[in-house]
């Protein structure tokens, strides 16, 4: 388990947005009210109700909304140093939002080929 470095009470007030950066492997727990959570780069929106909590994977800016207001609690952990498993990292090379590192990782590790036209 990863150690805990900061444990921050955020409230939002009604139809308030906060935007966070560098949240990866950030906790967060709602403790009242709702908050609707977007991180650029995922393609989900996640909505807690009081109880719950997500742990934000990408270290790109968070959007945090609470349309009634929101007590939230924010736990930031440090890094774990668990690699990912061979299954996900192969997954993860062919995810549309990184189109590119796929081509990349298989030109590093694909031997170059002269092909001859004609």
């Amino acid at each position: 388990m990863a150690e805990i470095i900061a444990c921050e009470p955020i409230t939002l007030a009604p139809r308030t947005t906060l935007v966070l950066a560098q949240m990866a492997h950030a906790e967060v727990s709602c403790r009242a009210g709702g908050v609707w959570i977007t991180q650029y780069g995922d393609h989900r929106d996640v909505v807690l109700k009081p109880g719950q909590s997500v742990v934000l994977a990408l270290p790109t800016a968070t959007v945090m909304t609470a349309s009634d207001g929101a007590d939230v609690l924010i736990t930031r952990r440090s890094a774990s140093a668990e690699r990912p498993s061979l299954g996900r990292w192969l997954a993860s090379l062919f995810d549309p939002r990184w189109s590119s590192r796929a081509s990349c990782a298989l030109r590093q590790r694909l031997p170059a080929r002269n092909l001859r036209h004609g």
